[in-house]
């Protein structure tokens, strides 16, 4: 759901369209320019952004083996990057989610904080230009997604103690913060300062900075299943922080260093994920690298090597069963060619209330709302966050009869009752089923205008 509509606005965006003025979400720039930059290849988009996020794992990979050589082997190393790629599947970041993107860039600037915690004795040269490349680093994933701000900001933190450890005084050191403050902070603040100078100020702060506040909690029952699906993702993860203090006592000073760095991010990353709320699984994955990375230490115990391999294994094996089922519930090949062959047979408007925003980048452009994404009518979650009252912008778009409505049914558990019954109202009124689907507990179905009520 979430790459489609990525795909579909870096679409737009070629074609002319603005990112919180033309088409609306609270993602940053940085990631719809990314997937605009997939969308060049044209009928090959879906590809190519599928390789791009493949490439970036790998790259991410081969990051995390790097500073893991600085607490294991290099073969526990290696089983530290692959248990990083394996617990993406479990999470739904087998594609192109942003984590997998941002992940790339936090990784590259924790990696100049290794090199500086591994040097014997750094120069004050390198402390601030590994330092500044550090929040250079953190400020473009920013610009990606917002929640790298946790991240960010332990490497900050963490860099203040680099320079006092390496005599900076209170008075440098705090001058020292403030620049790489202002270096993480400068390619927001470039955006953010383009918009209001293009006279689009208020619509990128409501977006970028307000809006994330304005949403309400998911309903009781659905905050805790996604309370412990989260917990069965980091758990394990998690335990390893526990078992390599336990197993792995033999280290060197600066083995002990490397890890309580890894450690201490890992839990900064966990803290993130719980602060952000909802709790969705694919918002686990900044953690995974962190938490992959101080995992290596285990190689060193017989022990440890042997749980490392049971949970590689484990992960890999339920990652893949996941990637299936996913493809079974979510909707797969065939879906998306049914419903594109149903609709071509009588053209017209689609409307999404419920469904991937990925058959929009796919069909001739049809501008209904500029809120596109499905997400924010049909969720309780979105109902007064996005600047416009769902309510009132689902009659708008029923008011121009577009000739399909895309839905599931029945309703899910944090369903806005109030626009969904706008909406079946209409479509029992207007609409027949064209095509239906089981996906999971219910069914995507596609509704078409019926030919007495078209105008």
């Amino acid at each position: 759901m979430d790459e489609g509509f990525y795909l579909f606005v870096g679409g737009d965006m070629l074609h002319g369209a603005i990112p919180f003025v033309d088409v609306w979400d609270r993602k940053p720039l940085g990631l719809f320019i990314i997937y605009a930059f997939f969308h060049l290849f044209g009928p090959y988009r879906l590809w190519a952004y599928q390789i791009g996020a493949l490439a970036s794992v790998c790259l991410t990979a081969v990051v995390a083996m790097k500073m893991a050589r600085c607490v294991a082997s290099a073969i526990g190393a290696l089983f530290a990057a692959l248990l990083y790629v394996a617990w993406l599947n479990l999470a739904g970041g087998e594609g192109g989610q942003s984590p997998v993107f941002y992940n790339l860039l936090a990784g590259c600037a924790m990696l100049n904080i290794v090199r500086l915690i591994s040097a014997e004795k750094p120069t004050q040269s390198e402390i601030i230009k590994k330092g500044g490349m550090a929040m250079l680093l953190f400020g473009l994933s920013l610009q990606i997604k917002y929640t790298t701000v946790f991240e960010g900001c332990f490497a900050g933190i963490f860099l203040g103690y680099i320079l006092r450890q390496n005599r900076f005084s209170w008075g440098a050191t705090a001058r020292y913060l403030l620049l790489f403050a202002a270096i993480a902070l400068l390619p927001t603040v470039l955006v953010g300062g383009g918009y209001w100078l293009c006279g689009y100020g208020w619509n990128w702060w409501f977006a970028n900075i307000l809006s994330i506040f304005h949403r309400t909690k998911e309903p009781p029952a659905i905050l805790a299943h996604n309370f412990m699906n989260i917990m069965l993702l980091i758990g394990p993860l998690l335990l390893n922080i526990v078992l390599q203090m336990i197993l792995c006592r033999n280290r060197t000073a600066v083995q002990r260093k490397c890890a309580f760095f890894f450690n201490a991010w890992s839990v900064c990353a966990v803290i993130g994920v719980f602060l952000i709320g909802e709790w969705y699984n694919h918002y686990a994955i900044p953690a995974f690298l962190p938490l992959s990375i101080a995992s290596a230490a285990l190689f060193a115990s017989p022990v440890g090597r042997i749980w490392l391999m049971v949970l590689l294994a484990a992960g890999t094996v339920a990652g893949q069963v996941m990637v299936l089922e996913n493809q079974k519930n979510s909707g797969n090949a065939r879906t998306f060619h049914n419903v594109l062959n149903v609709i071509s047979k009588e053209k017209g408007c689609l409307f999404i209330y419920n469904g991937s925003a990925i058959f929009y980048d796919f069909l001739p452009p049809c501008k209904l709302t500029d809120h596109p994404f499905p997400g924010h009518f049909h969720s309780v979650v979105e109902n007064r966050a996005t600047g416009m009252d769902p309510a009132t912008e689902i009659k708008k778009v029923l008011g121009q009869n577009p000739t399909y409505i895309m839905a599931y049914t029945p309703a899910e558990p944090d369903e806005n009752e109030a626009v969904r019954a706008i909406l079946y109202d209409r479509i029992r009124q207007a609409y027949m089923e064209a095509y239906r689907e089981r996906q999971g507990n219910g069914f995507l179905v596609l509704y078409r205008l019926d030919a007495h009520h078209k105008p």
